[in-house]
């Protein structure tokens, strides 16, 4: 849909509304629904961690409301650790074509609960044809999401977007208007993820005779022009050694072995990496560790809301809208074309660090 003419976004949009047109509920008396569908169904871990900052504005604003979410069946478990959901759907976008009576199961599923309000909870910025059509096919009399290119017909309640520069957790609140929550604040990131599993870890590490303080450096991200470069990288770890001592932890993702081998191969001491981990194991290791280096990338979403001191390193002008500004997060603009740019991550490293030791003194 991205590259559809407008004529045939139209045509398509028109189709689309065709079918499941018939409403399952009416419209919420008032403003203040007894139940809500936020639609979320794109694969990215980090859209889909900071909705849990939505679920709460709304768990908040309306009390005992029942919030279901639609997701990606392949995100199954991390939507399932969303805390405040009475009910979790799930869909793959591939059964459109793929399997049909599979997906017709999901949205017959979805319209059984007859949701009256649904949020299409996709990106401020671009429209999601998916997004637009599976609020649409909800049932829901209303429609809520931003107003962009394409949404017209598909939702009641369109809803400016804020500043480009708004923090993206701003922006998703703003779709909590029409029911009467404007101009509440986002609440801070969380997640339960792997709360159950810090130990385990620090025993993993114990295991390595790994000297504290214990840094997680994460090397990769999904967009290569978010990588700060690996010799950057590689410095930043060796001053870090050279001021604290400690351990190094190499952090990689599916597809980043490659950068993960060379980095251990140019750090040599005082490094271990990371073994092959799935979200909830890679959550309880990020509990684990006294600090986090990373790219802009969906695991510097996750370190954030579980509680890890987290250097977040934004090689493009975006701090302002993904940078979380809570005190265990320090957000640097680090285009990787400056070597002062590792004196900077350095200084705020060696903040949070001392930061942590204070705090754990305190306790």
């Amino acid at each position: 849909m991205r590259h559809a003419s407008r004529l045939d976004r139209r045509v398509l949009g028109w189709l689309a509304r065709r079918a499941w047109s018939g409403r399952t509920a009416c419209p919420p008396a008032g403003i203040r629904p007894g139940r809500v569908l936020l639609v979320r169904v794109d694969e990215r871990v980090g859209n889909l961690v900071m909705l849990q900052s939505m679920v709460d504005a709304l768990a908040q604003g309306l009390p005992g409301v029942e919030i279901g979410l639609w997701a990606a069946a392949r995100c199954a478990r991390l939507a399932s650790s969303l805390q405040g959901l009475a009910r979790l759907h799930l869909v793959d976008r591939r059964w459109f074509l793929g399997d049909g009576p599979r997906w017709r199961a999901a949205v017959r599923e979805v319209r059984a609960r007859a949701y009256p309000v649904a949020i299409d909870a996709s990106a401020w910025h671009e429209f999601s044809f998916t997004h637009a059509a599976l609020a649409y096919y909800s049932g829901a009399a209303w429609r809520v999401g931003f107003a962009r290119g394409g949404a017209a017909g598909f939702l009641s309640h369109p809803v400016p977007a804020g500043p480009p520069g708004e923090h993206e957790l701003a922006q998703r609140v703003r779709l909590l208007a029409p029911l009467g929550l404007a101009g509440r604040p986002a609440p801070p990131l969380r997640s339960c993820l792997g709360a159950g599993q810090r130990e385990r870890w620090r025993r993993w590490l114990g295991g390595l005779r790994a000297a504290s303080p214990c840094v997680g450096l994460w090397l990769g991200a999904r967009k290569r022009a978010r990588r700060w470069p690996l010799p950057f990288f590689v410095q930043l770890g060796r001053r870090l050694r050279a001021e604290r001592g400690g351990t190094l932890v190499l952090l990689w993702g599916p597809g980043e072995e490659a950068l993960r081998d060379e980095a251990a191969s140019a750090l040599r001491e005082g490094v271990v990496s990371a073994p092959p981990t799935d979200l909830e194991e890679l959550a309880g290791l990020l509990r684990a560790l006294d600090l986090v280096v990373t790219n802009d990338t969906g695991p510097m979403h996750l370190a954030v809301a579980v509680g890890a001191p987290t250097v977040a390193l934004f090689t493009a002008p975006e701090e302002s809208r993904w940078g979380h500004p809570v005190a265990h997060a320090r957000n640097l603009r680090a285009p990787g074309a400056q070597p002062v740019e590792i004196e900077q991550a350095l200084a705020g490293c060696l903040e949070l660090l001392r930061a942590t030791r204070q705090e754990r003194g305190r306790g």
